[in-house]
């Protein structure tokens, strides 16, 4: 008995020692999971592109997914570091000047639930993280529970040179959960590159074209005048929301999902 109520101190102290740990969120992905779960607060540093909420962009920049600051990183005096990969320029080094580093890169629903629930427990914020948890679950089974409608999509990753997401793509898993179909699903390539011609004999009723850094009424002009302009439905969708595994998933899901069910276009 005695000895159990040792180790119960141990792992109580452990988890308590962090609480209260200044982090740097070096994924966007990392950044919006900490703000979900209530660690907003203990956030010292991030990574480009981390923008949300609105409290992210206020947080001293040290680093981008080719490599981080480490001199910037430590002047933060930082006790965590959220990373995509250990393999990031300056993560090692972090390590090695006594930066714990937790590794977070989901490729699943059940993987960005998990790395959720571990976050919690790591910042000392688990009831809120486990909130949280239950209700994206919730509304996952919801998306789930609805009839699929088969809709064919074509997922515009890039216009030029003219890219979409393959069948080992998250992308392509999303279109399949809010029940379409990914016209390149039988591509075994996460992004490859495809001709028009291609997307024209695959018939796509709907296609998907993220809101960054193109004309979309002209992308929306092009298609038309390939596929005829009532033959084939396109929408604008914020790529954070489908490409960015984290509480916002399911709000990106959830829009898809309406899109594949509506006649009509979606603006």
């Amino acid at each position: 008995m005695k000895a159990l109520l040792v180790l119960l101190a141990c792992c109580f102290a452990s988890s308590s020692a962090w609480a209260g740990a200044r982090i740097l969120a070096l994924a966007p992905h990392a950044c919006e999971m900490l703000y979900a779960i209530g660690a907003g607060p203990q956030l010292v540093g991030a990574s480009s592109f981390c923008d949300y909420p609105a409290a992210a962009k206020k947080l001293p920049r040290v680093g981008s997914y080719n490599g981080i600051n480490v001199e910037a990183a430590l002047r933060l005096k930082p006790d965590i570091a959220v990373v995509i990969s250990r393999s990031v320029s300056g993560v090692k080094m972090l390590e090695k000047m006594g930066v714990r580093i937790i590794v977070s890169n989901p490729d699943s629903f059940d993987a960005v639930f998990n790395d959720m629930l571990k976050l919690g427990t790591l910042t000392n914020h688990p009831e809120r993280a486990t909130s949280v948890v239950a209700g994206l679950r919730q509304r996952l089974q919801i998306i789930r529970s609805r009839p699929p409608s088969g809709t064919a999509v074509f997922y515009e990753v890039w216009d030029d040179p003219l890219m979409t997401a393959g069948g080992p793509s998250f992308i392509s898993d999303l279109i399949h959960e809010a029940g379409g179909r990914n016209i390149f699903a039988n591509l075994n390539i996460e992004t490859p590159h495809v001709n028009v011609e291609s997307v024209v004999r695959a018939r796509p009723a709907l296609i998907v074209i993220p809101q960054e850094k193109r004309d979309i009424e002209a992308r929306r002009a092009f298609w038309e005048q390939w596929l005829g302009k009532g033959n084939v439905r396109i929408i604008a969708i914020n790529p954070d929301l489908l490409n960015r595994p984290g509480p916002r998933l399911l709000d990106g899901l959830e829009l898809l999902q309406q899109a594949l069910e509506e006649k009509t276009d979606v603006r």
